[in-house]
């Protein structure tokens, strides 16, 4: 019989040495193995959710609004910050480490000589367990892309394209039309398809009118305003809703909120009839590491911003508060372009300290000064072997009215939390 790891951990470990690369486009494996797995239907719903920025935030609103109507909803999101078992929930509910682990033992059984990716498996393992809980509606987070990405061998009900930015490049292209295409492939004949951000490449209304998808986007088929306390969506369908302020951080977010009460007033209509639900779906939404202020005193933010397009918005949130002395943690993946990360955030930050991931995908600090350097004051840069270490020294140097911000990577944030929870401990302690 053959010995399986004793631990969540452990599989974790041995599953990312399965296969030969840690990202590989090809749909072929993971299909052989769901059609072995024999789920009839892992939902009677299916959104997914495609994007460059935004995926979480529209999960997290959709997730939000339906679990308070009362439906059952499962959610596969990626990648996690703090424990695998948040990229699958139920309820609003972690998968446990019992079930994760079961789920593992069914697939690796079935899977033969079939090798699986980290994301491939993890996939795999959502749609088993959401397949056991006869749920009402499913919402999937793109991995990478979209038309190659494990999440899209199931035929979703209805589509969500949150943004298109410069991500990834090695594996979606260059130019924003090619990477607007990877991600179009999530689009479904005779589906709608939703885009949360204004003014679309042409190369998805092409893509669309040609696959006979309904596609609908922002400022066209629905608006949203922004007023001090409220803020109000309309659709083109003649709904108007006048709702709470968002919990979450950024006029962008908006977007998102929107294209989600356009996929609801499409496939759930009854949903935006009932205010007093909406409303609480709303002020529950629950999101960590996107512009989260963990601490006032300090006043330390951490923010998942991994990216160009996430890093302006970072920026712009930042803009919006008074102006304070600003240290940075900063630790970035080998794959990023650090100068796009830190251009935006150059006029809010007084001092970088950059860190080294701990994970081999995890680009050195002393690289990080040096992509860095071009733009900014080598006296304002410091480099530590670790995001701890970094983090510890961030730290002890904040004045009482100074400002942390810890930014870069999901990995950075995890990081930070699992610092920032340890000394809060030690202090509890003493």
């Amino acid at each position: 019989m053959k010995e399986y790891p004793s631990n969540l951990q452990e599989w974790l470990d041995w599953q990312q040495t399965l296969h030969p690369q840690n990202i590989d486009f090809k749909l072929e494996r993971i299909k052989s193995v769901y059609e072995k797995l024999n789920i009839k239907s892992i939902a009677d719903k299916v959104i997914i959710v495609a994007g460059t920025n935004g995926k979480g935030s529209t999960v997290a609103i959709l997730e939000s609004i339906l679990f308070e109507n009362k439906f059952s909803v499962g959610t596969f999101t990626s990648p996690h910050i703090k424990r695998y078992n948040e990229r699958i929930k139920i309820g609003k509910e972690e998968a446990t480490s019992a079930e994760l682990i079961e789920s593992f033992k069914v697939i690796d059984k079935l899977r033969g000589e079939t090798t699986l990716t980290y994301f491939e498996f993890a996939t795999l393992t959502a749609f088993y367990l959401f397949s056991k809980k006869n749920l009402d509606y499913v919402v999937l987070e793109v991995g990478l892309g979209g038309r190659l990405d494990a999440t899209n061998i199931i035929d979703s009900t209805l589509a969500i394209i949150t943004s298109i930015g410069i991500d990834h490049t090695e594996f979606l292209g260059t130019t924003i039309d090619s990477i607007a295409l990877e991600k179009a492939g999530v689009m479904r004949p005779f589906a709608p398809c939703i885009y949360a951000d204004k003014s679309p490449p042409s190369v998805l209304l092409s893509y669309a009118k040609k696959n006979g998808s309904n596609f609908l986007y922002n400022q066209n088929d629905f608006f949203t305003k922004i007023s001090n306390t409220t803020w109000t969506w309309k659709s083109n369908l003649g709904k108007e809703l006048t709702l709470p302020l968002l919990p979450l951080k950024g006029d962008f977010q908006y977007n998102h909120a929107a294209a989600a009460l356009q996929a609801l007033e499409l496939i759930e209509p009854a949903i935006l009839e009932n205010t007093e639900l909406l409303e609480n779906g709303i002020e529950n939404i629950l999101l960590m590491g996107r512009y989260q202020t963990i601490s006032s005193n300090p006043e330390i933010i951490i923010d998942v911003a991994h990216n160009a397009d996430s890093a302006e918005k970072l920026m712009d949130n930042l803009n919006k508060e008074s102006k304070k002395n600003t240290i940075a943690v900063i630790g970035v993946l080998k794959d990023k372009d650090v100068y796009s990360l830190i251009k935006p955030m150059i006029g809010n930050v007084d001092k970088w300290y950059c860190g080294t991931i701990n994970s081999d995908r995890g680009m050195n600090s002393e690289e990080i000064k040096t992509r860095m350097s071009s733009a900014i004051n080598q006296k304002n840069i410091k480099t530590f072997d670790s995001i701890n270490e970094a983090c510890s020294q961030a730290m002890a140097s904040l004045g009482e009215n100074d400002r942390l911000v810890v930014y870069g990577s999901f990995y950075t944030v995890s990081e930070f939390l699992d610092y920032y929870e340890l000394i809060n401990k030690h202090k509890d302690i003493i």
